[in-house]
C-alpha cells in the first residue's frame, strides 16, 4: 500500500505522485498490498524545530525484503566499496528536498549543489545540499523528541528539472527526473552507509517495530497543531488587521522605533509589519529576542499562519539573539565552535568588532555572508524585540551587518535585563529614524489594564502611561494569599472556567519565582507544574531549557515561564505564583549588582525598590481577561500595594486567603 497524506498541490505534491509511479514501476504489487506499506508525507512540518518545513518524507516497511538491481558499487559501514552480487532493501527513511530548476539555475562545485532564486531583481545562490542536510538532523532531533531516536533518515535532493546525465560522477546524494526507484536505492547503498554480508547487502534503516509506530495512524508524530480561538484572533490581529500605510512606507529606508510600555500591542505590531512585507513584497524578515520562550510563543503563531522562512518565498523567522550572533561568528571566523560560547561571549563580541573596526573583516566578508548563506543571513528587514535591553556593542554589530534603514526596534521604556542603557540614536542622520509613541492597551481588558495602572500607581511608578482600552470591557483579578501551588485545583477551575469560553490551557501562563525551578529533578519540571501534572493536567514547562527550544504543540498544555521569561507572552488568564517572591528578588538583584544611579537624591534601596517595581509590571501586563496574583501570607511591600488596589476596586478584584 502506497499513502500519500499532506499538501495536495504544489511541486512537491506532483513530486509525491512522481515517486509513487517510480515505486510502482518496480513492485506493481504495491499499490494493493495490506503487508507493505509506503507512507509519502508532503510539505510535512516540524513543528517547534529551528527547521519546520520539509518537501517530502518518504518512509518504507516491507514485509519481507525486496530485491532490486545493482548498478553501482556499494560502500558499506565496514571494508572496501564493493559490487554486490544480490541486494535487498527491508525498509527506508527518507528526506527529499524538491528543486524545479533547470540546468542554468543549479550549479555543483563538485558533488554539492546550489541552486539559484532571484530576490529584488538579484541573483542569490542557496546550497541546497547543506540546507538538505541540515533537514535532516532536525528530522532525527523531531523523531527522537518523539521516542524514534534509532530510525536512520537518508537526505536525498531531486531535481525535476534535470536529467541523470546532468548530474556530477556519484557517488552523491543528487538524482534528477529520470532516475528510477532501483537508482534511489542504489544511491542509498553508496552514501548511507550499509551493512555487508558477504556479497550480499540488506538496506535496512532501523528495526521494523520502530517503522511500524512511525507508520501507524494513531501515532502522534504527524498530527497538525490545532489553534485555539484565542490562536485565531492573534492570527487574525497579524494577518488581517493592518498597521497605518505610513508605517509600512518607512520599512527598508530608515529605522523605526516603537516605544511603548508592556500591553501595548509591540510586538504584535512588529508581526503585522513583517508579516505585510512577506504578503505584498515577498520579502524575508528576521525578529531577534532575548527570551527564548517568547521565540517559542511566536514561532507557534506563524505555523499556525504557515509563514515560510525559505529564500525563494520569502516569510518569517523568530530567532534569539545569542543564536543570530553565535551563527555570524562562526560564519565570519570569529569562533571556530560553540563551545563555551555563551561563557566567553563579551570576548567574542569584542574581538568581532576589532576585526570589524580594523578591517581584517571586510565590507566584501559581510556581503558574503548573504550570499554564501542566504536562509541564515540575506534579510530584508531586521526586528528587534525589547530594543531597550540592547547592550551598545551588540546595536553596533547590527548596524554594520544590516545597516540602519532595515532595522525596526521596539523599546520597552524600561531597561531590566542586561547592563546598560541602550542608544538607538546616536549617530543617526536627522530624518533616518521614525519614533512611534503606542499607548493604548491592546492586549488588557479595561479592568486589568486599570487593575495594572493602580499597581503601578501604588509602587510609586508615577509615569505609568498605559491607557485602558474601552472597547474591551470586563476582565477580573483574583489575589490568593498563601499557598497555591500545593492547590493544582485551583488552576483546572481555572482551565475550567476558560474553556466554558472557547479557550484552552495553552491560552494560559503561569509565571514562577526562580524558588520553584528544579534543574535537577528527573521530569525537569518546576514545583508548581509537577503538581499540575500530578493531579492529572498536561504541561509545556518552558522553566526547563530544553524545552524552551520547542513550543506547545498542544492546545491542552498549560504553559509555566519564569518570570524572567514571560516578557512578550500574552494568555487569556495568567496565574503568578509567588510574585512578591519576584519583588524580593529583583530588590536584592539591584542591590548586589552594585549598579550605581544618576539621581545623588536617590539611594541605592530606593532605586533597588523602583526597579524591582517596574519589573513587576512585566507579568502584570500579560493577561487579556483573567489575571490571578499569589503573594505569601507575611506583610511585604507588593502585598501593602495589592492591599490599597483592593480597596479601591472591590467591584472586579477579589481576594482570598488561602488556609
Amino acid at each position: 500500500m502506497i499513502e500519500i497524506v499532506g499538501v495536495k498541490e504544489g511541486q512537491e505534491f506532483e513530486a509525491a505522485l512522481h515517486i509513487r509511479r517510480l515505486l510502482l514501476n518496480v513492485w506493481p504489487d504495491l499499490a494493493q498490498s495490506r503487508r507493505d506499506k509506503v507512507k509519502i508525507f508532503v510539505g510535512f512540518k516540524m513543528y517547534g524545530q529551528a527547521v519546520e518545513d520539509l518537501d517530502l518524507v518518504v518512509v518504507g516497511l516491507l514485509d519481507e525484503p525486496r530485491e532490486f538491481a545493482v548498478e553501482f558499487k556499494f560502500y558499506p559501514r565496514d571494508g572496501e566499496p564493493f559490487l554486490p552480487r544480490q541486494a535487498w532493501v527491508k525498509n527506508f527513511a527518507l528526506l527529499i528536498e524538491v528543486k524545479s530548476h533547470d540546468a542554468g539555475g543549479v550549479h555543483f562545485d563538485d558533488k554539492v549543489a546550489s541552486v539559484r532564486y532571484m530576490r529584488n531583481g538579484t541573483a542569490k545562490w542557496e546550497c541546497v545540499t547543506e540546507k538538505n542536510r541540515t533537514q535532516m538532523f532536525e528530522l532525527k532531533k523531531y523523531l527522537a523528541r518523539h521516542g524514534l531516536d534509532r530510525i536512520h533518515v537518508q537526505d536525498l535532493v531531486l531535481f525535476t528539472g534535470l536529467r541523470e546525465a546532468d548530474l556530477p560522477e556519484r557517488p552523491h546524494n543528487c538524482v534528477a527526473n529520470d532516475a528510477s526507484f532501483e537508482r534511489y536505492l542504489n544511491v542509498l547503498g553508496q552514501i548511507s552507509r550499509p551493512h555487508r554480508s558477504g556479497n550480499r547487502v540488506t538496506l535496512s534503516f532501523g528495526a521494523d517495530e520502530a517503522f511500524e509506530r512511525l507508520l501507524a495512524g494513531k501515532f502522534g508524530l504527524f498530527e497538525a497543531i490545532e489553534p485555539t480561538p484565542l490562536d485565531r484572533r492573534r492570527m487574525d490581529i497579524v494577518a488581517k488587521k493592518s498597521v497605518p500605510d505610513e508605517w509600512l512606507d518607512d520599512l527598508g529606508k530608515r529605522q523605526i522605533i516603537l516605544r511603548g510600555r508592556g500591553g501595548v500591542g509591540k510586538t504584535v505590531n512588529l508581526l503585522q509589519m513583517a508579516y505585510r512585507s512577506y504578503d505584498q513584497r515577498q520579502e524575508r524578515s528576521l525578529l531577534l529576542t532575548f527570551n527564548k520562550a517568547l521565540v517559542a510563543d511566536l514561532r507557534r503563531t506563524m505555523a499556525l499562519l504557515g509563514v515560510p522562512r525559505s529564500v525563494e518565498n520569502g516569510g518569517i523567522a523568530i530567532e534569539t539573539a545569542h543564536g543570530f550572533f553565535g551563527r555570524v561568528m562562526l560564519a565570519l571566523g570569529v569562533i571556530s565552535d560553540y563551545d563555551g560560547f555563551l561563557e566567553n561571549f563579551e570576548l567574542h563580541k569584542a574581538n568581532l568588532i576589532e576585526f570589524l573596526e580594523s578591517g581584517a573583516i571586510s565590507t566584501d566578508d559581510i556581503l558574503e555572508l548573504g550570499r554564501g548563506s542566504p536562509a541564515d543571513f540575506d534579510w530584508d528587514l531586521i526586528f528587534v524585540d525589547e530594543g531597550q535591553d540592547w547592550p551598545q556593542d551588540e546595536i553596533d554589530i547590527l548596524r554594520r551587518i544590516f545597516g540602519t534603514e532595515r532595522i525596526t526596534v521596539s523599546d520597552g521604556v524600561d531597561q531590566f535585563v542586561r547592563d546598560g542603557v541602550a542608544d538607538w540614536i546616536t549617530g543617526m542622520a536627522k530624518g533616518s529614524v521614525q519614533s512611534r509613541r503606542l499607548k493604548r492597551s491592546m492586549r488588557m481588558k479595561s479592568n486589568v489594564a486599570t487593575f495594572a495602572s493602580d499597581v503601578a500607581n501604588a509602587l510609586g511608578i508615577h509615569d505609568w502611561d498605559v491607557e485602558p482600552n474601552s472597547d474591551a470591557a470586563g476582565g477580573r483579578v483574583i489575589i490568593i494569599e498563601g499557598d497555591l501551588y500545593s492547590r493544582p485545583q485551583i488552576l483546572h477551575d481555572l482551565a475550567s472556567e476558560a474553556l466554558a469560553l472557547g479557550n484552552h490551557p495553552v491560552d494560559m501562563l503561569a509565571c514562577v519565582p526562580p524558588s520553584m525551578v528544579r534543574t535537577t529533578s528527573e521530569d525537569g519540571l518546576c514545583t508548581a507544574a509537577e503538581h499540575y501534572v500530578k493531579s492529572g493536567g498536561r504541561v509545556w514547562d518552558g522553566t526547563a531549557r530544553d524545552v524552551r527550544e520547542f513550543f506547545a504543540s498542544h492546545r491542552d498544555e498549560l504553559r509555566f515561564v519564569q518570570y524572567d521569561s514571560c516578557r512578550g507572552l500574552e494568555a487569556w488568564t495568567s496565574i503568578n505564583f509567588g510574585l512578591d517572591q519576584l519583588w524580593d528578588y529583583k530588590f536584592n538583584q539591584m542591590i548586589s549588582s552594585g549598579r550605581q544611579t544618576d539621581d545623588l537624591l536617590t539611594s541605592p534601596e530606593e532605586n533597588a525598590a523602583a526597579h524591582a517595581a517596574r519589573w513587576i509590571m512585566i507579568p502584570l501586563t500579560r493577561a487579556m481577561d483573567t489575571i490571578v496574583v499569589n503573594v505569601g501570607a507575611p506583610p511585604s511591600v507588593l502585598k501593602s500595594a495589592l492591599m490599597v488596589v483592593h480597596d479601591k476596586r472591590r467591584d472586579f478584584v477579589q481576594w482570598i486567603v488561602q488556609a
